[in-house]
C-alpha cells in the first residue's frame, strides 16, 4: 500500500527519476569518483506528473549539493544503441543525462 501511495504522489507532483547514483549534501575530500558505466541496448524514460519536472539518468553519476575538495572526478562511459527520454510535467522541466557526471 505504501509503495503506492508513493508512486501516486509522483505522478500528481512530477518526482520522476531513474537509474543513476547520487551524492548529496556530501563532504568529499581527497577521494576518486569514477562513473565506469558500460550501457548497451537501453531504455530509459522518466514521465514528471502535472505539477513537476521529470529526469533520466542512465549510467550517470550526481552530486548535488555536496563539497568536492582536492578530488578527482572521471568519466569512463560507454553508451551504445541506446534510448534516453525525460519529459517534463506542465509546469516542470526535463532533464536526460545518459553515460554522465553531473555536478550541481
Amino acid at each position: 500500500m505504501m509503495k503506492k501511495m508513493m508512486v501516486l504522489v509522483a505522478l500528481v507532483a512530477g518526482m520522476s527519476m531513474a537509474t543513476g547514483v547520487l551524492a548529496e549534501g556530501s563532504k568529499i575530500k581527497g577521494s576518486t569518483i569514477t562513473n565506469k558505466a558500460n550501457i548497451k541496448n537501453s531504455s530509459n524514460v522518466a514521465v514528471g506528473g502535472l505539477l513537476g519536472s521529470a529526469e533520466a539518468n542512465q549510467g550517470t553519476v550526481k552530486i548535488k549539493g555536496s563539497k568536492v575538495k582536492g578530488s578527482t572526478i572521471s568519466n569512463k562511459a560507454d553508451v551504445k544503441n541506446s534510448d534516453n527520454i525525460a519529459v517534463g510535467g506542465l509546469l516542470g522541466g526535463a532533464k536526460a543525462n545518459q553515460g554522465s557526471v553531473v555536478v550541481e
